[in-house]
């Protein structure tokens, strides 16, 4: 599994919005999701959002299978936004290396610690699963590098 910065091009706005307009919330109940109103909806707020957030894609085997977008704040603290693996990669561990390599990725760029919103229990066990610990037993997630 291999990180990809995402270019502001055409051809990367059409591969973000292949999976972005696929994300859905998993549920501990596999046949269950939920659904969630897909932010970027046309290649301007593509191009507009990816100026002012941290678009990656997980790359695996020279294809891309994922995308995570980050916010970053003055004191180290990255949010991820969103994180999103194929749902035909998905229960195999794709999940899992893609967050640890996004870890990797910002301890090697200064970063001191990364937070999520976790919005089900399926979620909950996955970040938990991925060393991230509930703040105070919130839908918050962190994981301090």
């Amino acid at each position: 599994m291999k990180l990809r910065k995402a270019d502001l091009t055409r051809g990367d706005y059409e591969t973000f919005k292949r999976m972005h307009l696929q994300f859905r919330y998993a549920e501990l109940n596999a046949a269950q999701e939920l659904e969630r109103k897909a932010v970027i909806k046309n290649y301007e707020d593509y191009y507009e959002y990816a100026q002012k957030e941290w678009i990656y894609f997980a790359v695996k085997d020279g294809e891309e299978v994922g995308y995570v977008v980050l916010t970053a704040y003055e004191d180290m603290t990255v949010k991820l936004e969103e994180v999103y693996i194929r749902k035909d990669c998905q229960r195999k561990g794709h999940g899992k290396k893609f967050v640890k390599k996004i870890v990797e990725f910002l301890k090697e760029n200064g970063m001191k610690k990364v937070e999520v919103f976790s919005a089900t229990m399926a979620t909950d066990y996955f970040w938990a699963e991925c060393r991230f610990r509930s703040v105070r037993g919130s839908e918050m997630f962190e994981y301090v590098i």
